[in-house]
């Protein structure tokens, strides 16, 4: 025979646990929204100062900003033009000495887990 009390506990304890999931749930979600949220507001202050010309970031490398702008259109992104930079004396601390890996396009195929993916 089964036990009616063995089943409520067990009931109970389910609840419990679904009751605490979801509030895990929803702090965790919350923490993300903040999360976001900051990174939204500070990516547009970091676009306002480069508009404005007062980034302190120094120059942005040219390939960079050709790679940034090519991946935006590619993707449907808006594309803003900003002020192109004076050359200056320094280098750029993007650039580095050598030759880099061109990198290989992202797939879209998640079962792709080499060593030269991960340690992109």
């Amino acid at each position: 025979m089964t036990d009616p009390q063995g089943f409520a506990d067990a009931v109970h304890r389910f609840d419990s646990e679904l009751d605490a999931a979801v509030v895990r749930a929803r702090r965790i979600a919350s923490e993300a929204r903040e999360t976001s949220a900051k990174f939204r507001r500070e990516t547009r202050q970091l676009a306002e100062q480069v508009k404005a010309g007062t980034a302190s970031g120094g120059r942005t490398d040219d390939r960079l900003l050709r790679t940034a702008s090519g991946f935006r259109t590619d993707n449907g992104l808006p594309v803003r033009d900003l002020p192109v930079p004076e050359p200056s004396a320094t280098p750029s601390p993007l650039r580095t000495s050598g030759s880099r890996r061109p990198i290989a396009p992202s797939s879209d195929d998640d079962e792709d887990f080499s060593q030269e993916q991960i340690m992109r």
